[in-house]
């Protein structure tokens, strides 16, 4: 199968011709999105271009999230291995991601696993905290914590009629990754596809400190491949779009667990097959644009244990995962004053082989409306959201019905002289308990509440200069408050658990960012981008428990990251650094519970060969070049120094 889809993709791009290099960089705008319509609304949200990502050379989107200020990833080690994001301290719950308009939908966990979301086939990575002003994207994502947006090559349309991109990496660990993908796009209709194989051994040395020791090994049941396809084709009418698409996805990785000292053996399995469909239909006439979308996944995994200490002396456990999600948004644009909203349905369940689950159903509705009003000095955004939950199970024992409301509110100035602007906003949010957290065998609690968060935001932008030296200063004040916070706390021993909401935090911090562009003569560039993320994360729920006022564990107070690009003509080099600060692995602040703060710097340089109609980029990459001893995540060692070499065709 995978050969009967990749040749042709092979045949066709080399057959094709005659066209011209399209990666070039974007300025920093939010893209309000419909299939063969662009809605540019200049913004100050986080943009990362195509351009971006072949200097970054990223593994996974994980490693282009961490550039964004207050955005902190929880990483386990190894390739493909789980890696998650939390904005401003929420979990990852709180966080949306939506690829090419269809939001990522998990209700087994709550969160999307970043390691699985490759960039190869990427134009453009938008993020958001409190609101978006894509007023198309779903209505679960509209009104979540944060969202992170990603369009993809495949699944648009362009302005070539014939587009290509292929690139083959090799790596340190047997990393072996290939990406193909074309797009035919005539006038009034697309037909893409893709395929992408990646594998890697993944066994990789390590330091790890363990007391006044330094534990040194190597990270073994590391290996790891995977295999994805899909295909997808739209059509243009006179007043419309529709798009239809499958994805498919198969992985295969061993599971390492944790780097603990006389125990360095392991030998899980976990194996993931997903297949996805999407379609959508877009309408506009005139100052009115609607978007009917429905999309469907299917997950399913087994987690393999072979030498576990049961009656069975193994555990064999296959999670099916279905989530369909279906609904419409849209927006009216009067002359001061933009309508907007929509609803949604999402219907998930869960099979699984152990008799003890419960096997639930989902149903979450979902309902939003919005008013946006321009006035000559300022622009003023409120909307009302609203969710319903009821749930079933084989047990007969489900949780009780949920109906909540989520307000929102925000202020922004005109931009003074188009240099500088304020913007205040609030939001509140919750996030339901996921199918783990409520049934997983003996530690779930059908009693749990949704977790409730609060968000405040003070923004101010500066913009200096414009011209051959360009300035963009970004800078906020936060705050936020999670309450009926989900923890798992220990009840008859440490090896039994129980959910329960118990948890109060708050958390005050500020962000800055800097990017600085400048154009040297013709043929020189320089550029600059650079924040600083500060977020005091505290537990406030019981004044007499030893964790009060300490910081939350996992939560740095402290998150920087640099990019410094050179490049001349067509060749040019990428500095990135990112510091993460203290953590601590459990909400006590002690040392026992610390974990250490860490500097990463990578460095990547690369040169385009450009011909008539088409280009070739080599991109030498060194990641960790210092060496550095570090984790995410306590006793999950990450890689040292490693090395790749990329060469990637674009054709259009």
């Amino acid at each position: 199968m995978r050969l009967v889809l990749v040749i042709p993709i092979i045949l066709f791009c080399f057959i094709a011709s005659g066209q011209k290099d399209s990666i070039q960089n974007i300025e920093e705008v939010n893209v309000s999105y419909i299939p063969g319509i662009v809605l540019i609304e200049k913004s100050h949200k986080n943009v990362m271009s195509k351009l971006d990502l072949i200097e970054l050379q990223p593994i996974d989107i994980s490693d282009v999230l961490i550039k964004v200020s207050g955005v902190n990833i929880k990483s386990y080690g190894g390739l493909g291995g789980l890696k998650t994001v939390s904005m401003r301290s929420l979990g990852a719950n709180h966080s949306a991601i939506v690829v090419d308009g269809m939001t990522l939908n998990n209700s087994q966990t709550g969160q999307v696993n970043l390691g699985q979301i490759h960039v190869d086939n990427v134009e453009l990575i938008t993020s958001s905290v409190g609101y978006s002003s894509n007023l198309l994207i779903p209505i679960s994502a509209q009104i979540s914590g944060s969202s992170f947006m990603i369009e993809t090559m495949e699944n648009s349309f362009g302005k070539d009629t014939i587009t290509c991109r292929a690139n083959a990496t090799y790596g340190s660990f047997g990393q072996l990754k290939g990406y193909i993908g074309a797009k035919y796009n005539p006038n009034k209709f697309f037909v893409s596809a893709y395929g992408r194989l990646q594998q890697a051994e993944g066994e990789y040395s390590f330091s790890f400190p363990n007391g006044n020791n330094m534990l040194e090994g190597e990270r073994r049941n590391n290996n790891y491949s995977d295999f994805s396809y899909g295909i997808a084709t739209g059509f243009k009418f006179k007043k419309s779009r529709l798009r239809l698409g499958v994805k498919a996805k198969s992985i295969q990785q061993e599971l390492p667990g944790a780097v603990i000292l006389y125990n360095s053996t392991a030998d899980e399995e976990l194996t993931t097959d997903r297949f996805t469909g999407f379609t959508d239909f877009s309408f506009y006439k005139k100052k009115f644009y609607s978007r009917i979308y429905l999309n469907t996944t299917y997950d399913n995994t087994r987690y393999f244990d072979p030498t576990y200490f049961n009656l069975e002396g193994q555990i064999d456990n296959q999670f099916i995962n279905r989530n369909i999600n279906g609904g419409i948004s849209f927006v009216n644009y009067w002359d001061k004053i933009q309508l907007y909203g929509g609803v949604e349905e999402t219907l998930s369940d869960l099979n699984v082989n152990d008799t003890s689950f419960a096997q639930p159903i989902r149903f979450h509705s979902y309902g939003l409306i919005g008013l946006k009003y321009r006035h000559s000095i300022f622009t003023a955004n409120i909307q009302m959201s609203g969710q319903f939950v009821y749930e079933l199970n084989q047990k007969g024992n489900q949780p009780e019905n949920t109906l909540r409301g989520n307000p929102f509110i925000s202020l922004k100035s005109r931009e003074w002289r188009k240099r500088t602007q304020l913007e205040l906003w609030y939001r509140n949010s919750f996030r339901m308990p996921t199918f783990n957290e409520l049934y997983y065998n003996s530690i779930g609690n059908l009693e749990l509440l949704p977790e409730d968060a609060h968000q405040a935001n003070l923004g101010f932008l500066w913009t200096p200069a414009k011209g051959k030296v360009k300035i963009d200063w970004k800078s906020n004040v936060f705050f936020n408050r999670v309450s009926n916070k989900i923890v798992a706390v220990p009840t008859k021993n440490l090896f039994v658990w129980s959910m329960q909401n118990i948890g109060k935090t708050n958390t005050f911090g500020g962000d800055l960012n800097l990017n600085v562009l400048t154009l040297i003569k013709s043929d020189w560039r320089l550029e600059f981008n650079g924040n600083f993320t500060y977020q005091k994360t505290i537990d406030v729920t019981d004044v007499e428990s030893p964790t009060y006022l300490n910081q939350v564990a996992y939560i740095p107070k402290y998150t920087a990251n640099g990019d410094l690009s050179v490049i001349f003509k067509r060749t040019g080099f990428r500095f990135s650094t990112s510091y993460v600060a203290k953590r601590y692995a459990l909400n006590e602040n002690v040392i026992a519970n610390e974990i250490p703060g860490f500097v990463i710097s990578d460095l990547s340089i690369f040169h385009q060969f450009k011909f008539d109609q088409s280009s070739i980029r080599v991109i030498g990459n060194v990641k960790n070049i210092f060496n550095a001893s570090y984790s995410y995540i306590r006793s999950f060692a990450m890689p040292g120094i490693n090395y790749s070499i990329t060469l990637s065709y674009a054709f259009n």
